[in-house]
């Protein structure tokens, strides 16, 4: 166990041959070969949940009944808490749709105000499944590019572009993640009121994707859409889940907080329009247990992912060719790699899991914008990250 922690965050787990999608993908693509590639992509962790959700989990299983179930008013009660402890927002129970998971929730509230042909403002380089809702609903993206300040190594909204992007009558939403994934920004106060602002004004609705809301790393804080007050009700659709930040995707319970009655009444049709959207029993013990009984744990994690990003800084700082994009939010890190100097996307991701044997998530996934960047899951034993560091600079001290 890591120093003075009453939780283990420093067991290498052994992963091979389960079914993580994760550790699978990789034994897919590269079979015998994978066996020593560590792969650190997908966004769930490589920890054991806390223990006080696993007794929750147990004590649910021994009951032997596994029938249609509800959120309960302690379920709510717990989301409640949280939101009002970690992000002081008041939640209101009868603002909240629960779904089996952010991105089923997202694509019904794009079935709620959209349709087939309309406009949606999405900002690359971000979370490739956005790209996927849009088109698998029969949308136009409208890409207002996030800009990289190469002086200070930090994202910023083109404002003047998404203004006019908003403004083309046939755009009808707006898709914002909240802290972005996957260049780690979090967007302030004055940036989300613009936002909102804009989209106001032009009748965009305002999706916001704030499922790694409570990852905030030293320096920084979360600004959650909801808190900026009633102003934006009208346009807003927020989407949480306990599920990133207790390690708990496999059990597909998530938040949609919706303000406003009638959107909320239009969310909960588009659901019922696709035979509804259910979370399981045992997702919604986890994720009561989670709220209840784990803060704890996260606040000792939150320390692990601290040092995971001052490990990876001082590897960029000492390799020629990679930079830090440095994280306000998210257990993510994104790598500028252009400097390395490969031919393609193509050939630098090929390094890498072929010398360097480690199993990014490549930059290109994210929008062409990410080219040459990769995306490295922090949410790991610090010991692993070190291997896979490690790894990256033996192999390209033998590529000179």
């Amino acid at each position: 166990m890591t120093q003075q922690s009453q939780y283990d965050f420093d067991t290498v787990l052994e992963r091979h041959g389960s079914t993580s999608v994760k550790w699978h993908m990789i034994e897919e693509e590269m079979g015998p070969d994978s066996k020593d590639v560590i792969p650190l992509s997908v966004a769930d962790m490589e920890f054991k949940p806390a223990p006080e959700i696993v007794e929750a989990l147990a004590a649910a299983a021994s009951n032997d009944v596994f029938g249609y179930d509800y959120a309960t008013d302690d379920y709510f009660a717990a989301l409640v808490g949280w939101m009002k402890r970690r992000h002081n927002f008041t939640v209101d129970p009868a603002w909240v749709s629960l779904s089996d998971g952010v991105m089923p929730a997202v694509n019904t509230a794009l079935r709620a105000v959209t349709h087939p042909g309309d406009k949606v403002i999405i900002q690359r380089p971000v979370y490739y499944p956005f790209t996927f809702a849009a088109e698998r609903n029969g949308l136009t993206i409208l890409d207002n590019e996030l800009v990289l300040n190469e002086a200070e190594g930090r994202y910023e909204i083109d404002f003047d572009d998404l203004e006019a992007k908003a403004s083309d009558p046939r755009c009808t939403a707006m898709l914002l993640c909240n802290p972005h994934n996957p260049v780690g920004r979090v967007w302030t106060v004055d940036e989300l009121t613009c936002i909102g602002d804009i989209c106001l004004e032009h009748g965009v609705y305002l999706l916001c994707d704030e499922i790694h809301a409570d990852f905030a790393h030293s320096g920084h804080t979360v600004t959650m859409f909801g808190t900026l007050g009633d102003a934006y009700s009208d346009i807003l659709f927020e989407f949480t889940a306990p599920t990133k930040t207790f390690n708990l995707a496999g059990l597909l319970c998530s938040n949609a907080i919706i303000t406003n009655p009638d959107l909320k009444r239009r969310f909960d049709i588009a659901a019922e329009n696709i035979g509804g959207l259910t979370v399981s029993h045992f997702g919604l013990v986890a994720c009561q247990a989670a709220y209840n009984h784990a803060e704890a744990w996260l606040d000792e994690l939150l320390k692990v992912l601290d040092r995971n990003v001052a490990l990876v800084r001082e590897f960029a700082d000492r390799v020629d060719g990679v930079r830090l994009i440095e994280p306000e939010g998210t257990y993510l890190a994104w790598l500028d790699c252009r400097g390395l100097g490969f031919a393609t996307p193509e050939a630098q991701c090929a390094f890498l899991r072929g010398k360097a044997r480690v199993w990014f998530d490549e930059g290109s996934l994210f929008g062409h914008s990410g080219d040459f960047f990769e995306r490295v899951n922090l949410a790991c034993p610090t010991v692993l990250l070190e291997r896979v560091l490690n790894n990256i600079e033996q192999a390209l001290a033998e590529r000179q």
